[in-house]
């Protein structure tokens, strides 16, 4: 009779110990699983914010190259192929905008006839798409618009102030707001970066 019971309790401690054994590993499942989550989203958090951070400063350059700088060469809006141009800027002195180098960026920018681009440039090979590398934004889209103080758009000798691709992915989207002087009046500058 105590051969029967001591049978008897070792099957319990069996059934006792896969069940614990059972709960364990469903509990490290679940941790586990936490953990390969906890660390997908971690790295898509980083990777995202370094894209943005590499937006923002690719978007704070180029907008001030455009509203501190005159270009390479200075008179690149006289000059008669785009291919000519190594370098946008729309102001001979700081801050304030020359009229005929805004009009001329727009017109450069929405014009659809091919021209030269870098080899590196897909299709379709617009003028927007040859010539932004001139901002020096590398793969991302740009939004350009001119306003007055009130954000009204500017027209200028009835060419509305807008150039570039209107944003179309609010994920990855910089917009940087700068100010001017077009025609001694101030203007707003909005430059957007996407992606």
């Amino acid at each position: 009779m105590q051969q029967l019971k001591l049978t008897h309790n070792l099957g319990r401690k069996a059934q006792t110990f896969s069940s614990e054994f059972l709960l364990a590993y469903l509990i490290f499942l679940l941790v586990l699983t936490s953990i390969f989550i906890l660390w997908d989203t971690t790295n898509k958090n980083i990777m995202a914010s370094e894209t943005l951070y590499n937006m923002e400063n690719l978007g704070i350059n180029a907008v001030e190259k455009l509203i501190r700088t005159s270009g390479v060469p200075s008179n690149w809006s006289d000059a008669t192929s785009p291919d000519d141009i190594l370098s946008l800027g729309l102001v001979n002195e700081s801050r304030i905008l020359n009229e005929k180098k805004v009009l001329k960026f727009i017109e450069l920018m929405n014009t659809t006839v091919d021209t030269l681009c870098p080899s590196d440039i897909s299709s379709p090979r617009s003028n927007y798409n040859c010539s932004r590398y001139l901002l020096s934004i590398g793969k991302y889209e740009f939004y350009f618009e001119l306003m007055d103080i009130n954000g009204t758009t500017l027209n200028l000798n009835g060419t509305r102030c807008t150039t570039g691709n209107y944003p179309s992915n609010d994920d990855y989207k910089i917009t940087l707001r700068r100010t001017a002087i077009l025609n001694n009046e101030i203007v707003r500058i909005r430059f957007t970066i996407w992606k």
